[in-house]
């Protein structure tokens, strides 16, 4: 929920008006309405250190409106860092992600290079 609260207060200060969604298993964290009025929907997937991002199992390449945010917490407990985000439309998600376990897919954090092409910060 770190990960989720983080998008939260950056959509904020943005300018957004996000709103926290809950429950298990979800595949949308956040929905939120941007300054122009259009209306979003955002995952939200963090790790510590490294690994991968898991997206479960779901054909994400229809939702248009769905943006994934990738958070790398490389220092988790070391406060004065923040983490490295990615914001990466839902289409590309889909040419990204790779077999994980069983039917479920995750986009690895090795894969920087592919993700490079996308909105990145250290903020």
């Amino acid at each position: 929920m770190a990960g989720e609260f983080a998008v939260m207060e950056k959509l904020f200060r943005l300018g957004h008006q996000p709103s926290l969604t809950l429950g298990n298993a979800k595949t949308v964290d956040i929905f939120t309405k941007s300054p122009r009025g259009k209306l979003y929907q955002v995952s939200v997937k963090s790790i510590r250190g490294g690994g991968k991002w898991g997206i479960g199992t779901a054909d994400y390449s229809p939702d248009v409106a769905l943006i994934f945010v990738f958070l790398h917490y490389h220092s988790f407990e070391n406060l004065q860092t923040h983490p490295s985000v990615w914001v990466v439309p839902s289409e590309v998600v889909m040419q990204l992600r790779r077999k994980w376990l069983g039917d479920a897919y995750a986009i690895y954090c090795g894969s920087k290079a592919e993700l490079s092409g996308w909105k990145h910060s250290q903020t």
